[in-house]
């Protein structure tokens, strides 16, 4: 029995005193960038461990969160310096032709034209829509096509922005814009364009058919605005689309 109380006093003397090695909290070094070299820092679980296993200190939790504050609040505000690119969405493709080409804006058009090709309508961000479903947004016409007048023939292309009213699903609308057009040729015959630029205006109406596919009108009118002189004539056209909703 008297053995017991020896083996207690060495096994007790045995164990090293880690408290007395452990530093004090300290609430204001909060930053973990001042650790030296030999150590090893623990900042998610908030304490400084060296080498030898010796605790060097306990750094604020309350610290920590303000410092993973700080770094969202400074990437948020590098995001909102950003410029946040304009995003197209491809709403619907047309397939077109012209169906007659009589003279409704400016002078008497001295040749008569046609046109067939297909164009791409973009839905843009600005959009005013209600819970119905009925409202209006802005969209972006891009067409390439033929134009065929005097016996001549030209390429033309055309970028034009559309304020849309009718459905949001694109299945009814009525749309109005304007833009411009390049042509490859300016002179069809005895008609002068007066440039290879010309401005486009133009208004359609459409209507759905079935599942995706729909059906609409469109004017279109192409002039230089007397931008090449007062003897340039461009064309107005009216046209059948086919179109398909994605």
């Amino acid at each position: 029995m008297a053995s017991i109380p020896i083996i207690c006093f060495f096994g007790c003397a045995a164990i090293p005193n880690y408290s007395s090695q452990l530093s004090p909290l300290v609430p204001g070094d909060t930053k973990t960038d001042v650790c030296p070299d030999m150590v090893e820092c623990y900042p998610d679980k908030g304490i400084t461990i060296s080498p030898e296993g010796k605790s060097l200190g306990y750094v604020s939790l309350t610290q920590i969160l303000h410092d993973n504050d700080s770094d969202r609040d400074e990437n948020l505000k590098n995001a909102d310096d950003k410029q946040v690119p304009i995003k197209l969405s491809l709403l619907s493709v047309n397939i077109r032709t012209t169906i007659s080409s009589i003279d409704l804006l400016g002078d008497i058009a001295k040749e008569a034209f046609r046109e067939y090709g297909v164009a791409a309508n973009f839905s843009l961000p600005w959009t005013w829509y209600s819970q119905s479903g009925w409202g209006a947004g802005i969209r972006l016409m891009a067409s390439a096509g033929a134009l065929y007048g005097g016996g001549d023939t030209a390429l033309v292309v055309s970028l034009i922005p559309l304020v849309a009213f009718g459905s949001q699903d694109g299945r009814f609308t009525l749309d109005m814009g304007a833009g411009g057009a390049l042509v490859s040729r300016d002179h069809f015959g005895t008609q002068d364009y007066g440039g290879y630029f010309q401005f486009a205006l133009t208004a359609g109406v459409g209507v759905p058919l079935f599942e995706r596919f729909g059906a609409s009108y469109r004017f279109l009118h192409y002039s230089d605005a007397g931008i090449h002189g007062p003897y340039t004539v461009g064309a107005d056209m009216h046209m059948l689309e086919l179109t398909y909703r994605f």
